[in-house]
């Protein structure tokens, strides 16, 4: 298993009735938990109206915004995963809206809870963070069940299976690249890799680009660039890794250029990152 799931910006908040979140977009999933009173939501030129119980799933880089009509408080965090098909049959498969009626919220409203629950919390020890990895996984396995054979936004088999194997492609370079690098302390990075995934799939890169992005919501450009955010972080968590050794891993050709990209995803450089999330730091 080589996959990272990633949980962030879990909060529950009660607001002013004329609450109100500009119009933004995120890179990862976002969930939204009706605890008590109303929220709107407008997506995809649509307006949603959630009561007490009612949960919301936006997608990557959808664009939305939000507001409060009367003792709003919400429960809301952030999920991302690198698993290619995964992420485009969440994408695909669930809608958007789920009252507190539904199956769904049914089901999910208990690990919602739980999660809520842990806001409370001054310290986060090992068995906390096991636990939020454990709902996380549940909540997932319900999605997965949920979406499993269900499409929501008119994409053809075809191009859902293109968008896929451009994925594939993608991880499994970055990721044998970097194993390369590992063993044999050296690596030749592959030129044009995107290019080289749509490639693979006999269509135009224009085309590749266009029907990726409508089943990831990302670019193909930029799902590289996330995996190799990831692939960055997990590393810096390994101390016999030298940081100019992760940079030449991930194909830069000095430290100064991965450190300047580094601090350009993450807004710090390599060196600050590894010593704000290693243990005992």
């Amino acid at each position: 298993m080589d996959w990272n799931l990633t949980f962030f910006g879990a909060h529950e908040q009660a607001v002013a009735d004329d609450w109100t979140v500009p119009i933004e977009k995120h890179f990862a999933f976002e969930c939204i938990y009706v605890v008590t009173g109303t929220e709107h939501l407008r997506i995809q030129h649509h307006d949603y109206d959630l009561a007490q119980g009612d949960f919301f799933l936006i997608p990557p880089e959808f664009i939305h915004q939000a507001w409060a009509e009367h003792d709003l408080t919400y429960f809301c965090f952030h999920f991302d995963l690198d698993d290619p098909n995964l992420k485009a049959q969440l994408i695909q498969g669930l809608t958007y809206h789920y009252p507190a009626q539904s199956p769904l919220c049914k089901r999910i409203a208990p690990h919602f809870d739980r999660l809520d629950g842990l806001t409370h919390q001054e310290n986060f020890d090992f068995n906390t963070k096991m636990t939020i990895q454990i709902e996380l996984s549940k909540i997932l396995q319900i999605f997965y069940n949920a979406s499993r054979t269900v499409t929501k936004n008119g994409s053809s088999p075809t191009a859902i299976e293109y968008s896929r194997v451009i994925a594939d492609y993608l991880k499994d370079a970055l990721t044998n690249q970097v194993l390369g690098y590992v063993k044999n302390g050296y690596t030749q990075p592959e030129t044009g890799l995107v290019q080289a995934a749509i490639s693979t799939v006999g269509i135009s890169d224009g085309y590749g680009f266009r029907i990726f992005k409508q089943t990831y919501g990302i670019s193909p450009r930029e799902y590289l660039t996330k995996l190799k955010v990831n692939e960055a972080k997990k590393l810096l968590l390994k101390p016999q890794y030298p940081i100019g050794d992760i940079g030449s891993a991930l194909g830069y050709t000095n430290l100064a250029n991965f450190s300047r990209q580094f601090h350009r995803w993450t807004g710090m450089s390599p060196k600050q990152w590894q010593k704000q999330h290693t243990p005992n730091n």
